[in-house]
């Protein structure tokens, strides 16, 4: 074997290494929190060493939480303010990437740029804006004012954009050659040929949705209207010293959202290797 060669494997295998570490940093906190939570004992005494299998397994603390919270009615909130936005965020941010990608108009360069720009301003700049707007509009405790702020976004725009723009032209021109006007094409053309970014672009949306707890705090105050995130955040500042319990509702509310990654992340490789390469 050349010296060459070992160097390559001797650096690939560092670097695999550092990569494993770090990776392990990052899952340690979560399985602590999971055994954590399936300990009894951990409502009275926390460990100060943490330990990765509870020494009395029991789902005490799941059924605490289960019954002193309506936790099915949170997922019932999380689960049709993420689909409907999601589903929203989807169609709108694909059909702006399909005009910004293959419309002709006059200033779609400056347009494109101007929308781009809404990705510098922090969402805290434009929360109180828009949460005057939601209170005229008499949408605070509705889904409207949990859903209507996300339909559209500058990344999505962006990621739907650069996914379109790599598609030939001529197929486009024949369609409209054939007399199928923009939106049919939109509908029947360019949306099936976007479903790997429009995969990515969804699981983006629905851990950012899922694990928002900023917005619902500031709109929603009756506790039917509460997110999952939001819900057991808040039962989970009540619970005081159980920190088993907690521990429990902060594993029920990202399990969801860890799961459908787990399952899709290679939708989310692929996406962004297809869309996030092109000029």
């Amino acid at each position: 074997m050349s010296v060459r060669n070992r160097r390559a494997i001797t650096s690939q295998t560092i670097l695999v290494g550092l990569l494993s570490i770090g990776g392990l940093a990052m899952l340690l906190p979560f399985v602590w929190m999971l055994t954590t939570s399936l300990s009894r004992q951990a409502n009275s005494a926390m460990p100060r060493t943490p330990t990765f299998w509870p020494p009395d397994p029991s789902l005490f603390n799941y059924e605490v939480a289960s019954v002193s919270l309506p936790v099915w009615r949170f997922y019932l909130n999380s689960v049709i303010v993420v689909g409907l936005t999601t589903t929203g965020y989807l169609f709108c941010s694909a059909l702006t990437g399909y005009a910004f990608a293959k419309g002709r108009f006059p200033g779609k360069s400056f347009f494109f740029l101007a929308f781009l720009s809404t990705l510098l301003l922090p969402f805290e700049t434009r929360m109180i804006p828009l949460y005057d707007l939601m209170s005229t509009l008499h949408w605070n405790n509705t889904y409207w004012s949990l859903i209507t702020p996300f339909l559209a976004g500058g990344f999505g725009t962006f990621l739907m954009r650069q996914h379109i723009s790599g598609l030939p032209d001529e197929i486009i021109h024949a369609a409209r050659l054939d007399g199928a006007g923009e939106f049919r094409i939109f509908l029947r053309l360019v949306l099936p040929l976007c479903k790997p970014a429009l995969a990515a672009l969804a699981i983006i949306n629905i851990i950012w949705r899922w694990n928002d707890l900023l917005w619902p705090l500031l709109v929603t105050s009756e506790r039917d209207m509460y997110t999952v995130t939001q819900g057991l955040a808040l039962s989970g500042r009540s619970t005081g010293i159980h920190t088993g319990v907690a521990l429990a509702t902060a594993t029920m509310a990202i399990l969801p959202v860890m799961i459908i990654y787990l399952l899709l992340q290679r939708q989310i490789i692929r996406g962004f290797a297809m869309s996030g390469m092109k000029g």
